[in-house]
């Protein structure tokens, strides 16, 4: 069939009703044109939160860098297969980012501390200078815009009056985030707005060895946040650590996780049993559109090491 006959079977399709007429195709394309260019807007503009937190450097059982510096003894530490695995984990993580993080929030814990209980037992320095150095090596590998730090549990990141997650802030240029001002970088919660959505950080919150309880002291923290709306403001997304393990809980308007860990169980862990001590590995991305919708992503390593089986 010639052109001017293809051209002739149309019109005649579009006298008789069975062929789309010339305005009902301008509309499907200009549909078609403008979900692509809405598609490419939403790609282009939606930010996003990365959150890691409980790195915990410094500990035997923790990630490090590859060459962890021993500043007292002007060496490097050589690291165990175990923070070989979760290295390689932690660049895996950054690599498996949806995009670029808008803001990184370090929520508690970079460090291990002095690991006082333990008199430096499974620590490759106890040195606190040291380990803030070796987590800051390793957070400045993520390629984020801007980044916050929420303080964690005293033992693990303060000697006396000095807090060291303040210094590595300082020392890596942190936004300050201080709920009622004052000196400083950083504080014990940090609220967050992008897009219309709040996000509430803090660090701690109840622990359970068992999974099939795991949701119940986030759920109760949830639902806890309503009561403080009229101080604290909404909360859409509320964002919990210390316990190394993932667990999201969604209710109609809120969302809720706590954020995977960077160290895997020392002595202390042991002391009631061995079952629910291993951690979840990994960081949690936030991903919010302009439209106001959010998307948790998380990224949980796969750890191929396992204990050691005797055989005889």
């Amino acid at each position: 069939m010639l052109s001017g006959e293809i051209t002739d079977q149309r019109k005649l399709e579009q006298v008789n009703g069975t062929g789309p007429t010339e305005d009902s195709m301008v509309v499907g394309i200009n549909r078609f044109i403008l979900c692509i260019i809405q598609g490419a807007i939403m790609a282009k503009s939606s930010k996003s939160i990365l959150v890691a937190s409980d790195m915990h450097v410094g500990s035997a059982t923790s990630v490090c860098s590859a060459e962890p510096v021993i500043s007292e003894l002007g060496t490097t530490h050589l690291p165990n297969k175990l923070q070989l695995a979760l290295n390689e984990a932690w660049y895996n993580c950054i690599d498996d980012l949806e995009q670029k993080p808008t803001l990184l929030v370090v929520n508690g814990e970079p460090c291990d501390g002095a690991n006082r209980r333990q008199v430096g037992q499974q620590s490759w320095t106890t040195n606190l200078q040291d380990q803030i150095n070796d987590a800051g090596t390793l957070l400045k590998d993520i390629p984020y815009e801007h980044l916050i730090f929420v303080r964690g549990s005293g033992y693990h990141v303060q000697q006396d009056g000095t807090n060291f997650e303040e210094i590595l802030a300082q020392q890596m240029g942190a936004e300050k985030y201080k709920a009622y001002g004052g000196q400083g970088l950083t504080d014990y919660y940090a609220l967050i707005e992008m897009y219309g959505k709040t996000f509430n950080f803090t660090h701690h919150i109840g622990f359970n060895k068992w999974a099939a309880y795991r949701t119940t002291a986030l759920a109760r923290e949830m639902a806890g946040m309503v009561f403080e709306k009229d101080k604290m403001g909404r909360a859409d997304v509320i964002i919990r650590s210390h316990v190394h393990y993932f667990v999201h809980v969604e209710f109609t308007h809120t969302h809720g996780f706590t954020t995977p860990a960077w160290k895997f169980p020392d002595a202390h862990l042991f002391r009631s049993g061995l079952a629910g001590t291993t951690p979840d590995i990994g960081m949690v991305e936030i991903i919010i559109e302009p439209n106001g919708e959010i998307d948790i992503v998380k990224h949980i390593a796969e750890m191929e090491i396992k204990p050691l089986v005797r055989h005889f």
